[in-house]
């Protein structure tokens, strides 16, 4: 059992969050963070918590993430990868938590603003692979924790960003309703390319009768 299992997430955050400040040990912060994780606490939380962590912190925790495969985590290893050190990794790992705030969760159709902040977020190469690698080894059927990173992929619209996105929308189109849910917003906005629009018409296909039912 972890050593913070009983500790409140809210506390767990605030740790976080103040960790530099309070001079945390690394390994507490390591151990407080694995913990959060794995309770599948929503990306924005999460960055806004480990944003200011110095290069000596962002540097333990960085190596304590190795083995855990939730998507933020995934996100973290890509972002800040281990051969960054010294100020870089401190950069490197700031950039990446900052991102991990601008994620949204859609769940209708995004305003110009946020379609702005996703699409700034996607067109950066080393934030876009780090969603390709948080989604590429995520489990479909988790669409709460995969659905913060699925936008990036779609926008994006390339080979690679294909290649993680399909299994959640085969996934999606054979039964996980809440995953099909989560890309609703963004077909309406996906990239003219053929590939994308090949995905967005069976996602329609699946869509429109579900339309016409609730309609009924």
């Amino acid at each position: 059992m972890s050593r913070f299992a009983k500790t409140r997430t809210d506390d767990l955050l605030a740790l976080l969050r103040y960790a530099v400040r309070r001079r945390t040990s690394p390994f507490e912060v390591a151990a407080a963070l694995r913990e959060v994780l794995e309770r599948r606490v929503a990306p924005p939380e999460v960055g806004a918590a480990v944003e200011a962590f110095d290069a000596t912190l962002a540097a333990e925790v960085r190596d304590s993430l190795e083995g855990l495969r939730v998507p933020i985590a995934r996100f973290l290893q890509a972002t800040v990868p281990a051969d960054v050190d010294g100020v870089r990794v401190e950069t490197a790992w700031q950039a990446a938590a900052h991102a991990l705030t601008k994620l949204i969760r859609l769940e209708r159709r995004p305003t110009k603003p946020e379609l702005a902040q996703l699409r700034k977020l996607a067109v950066d190469d080393v934030l876009l692979e780090g969603a390709q690698v948080a989604l590429a080894t995520a489990d479909p059927a988790r669409v709460e924790e995969n659905r913060w990173f699925l936008p990036l992929l779609l926008l994006d619209g390339g080979e690679a960003s294909l290649d993680a996105l399909l299994p959640h929308v085969d996934a999606a189109l054979t039964g996980a309703d809440d995953a099909l849910e989560a890309l609703r917003p963004l077909l309406p906005v996906a990239p003219a390319t053929a590939p994308v629009q090949r995905l967005v018409e069976r996602c329609n296909e699946r869509l429109g009768p579900r339309r016409a039912r609730r309609r009924g």
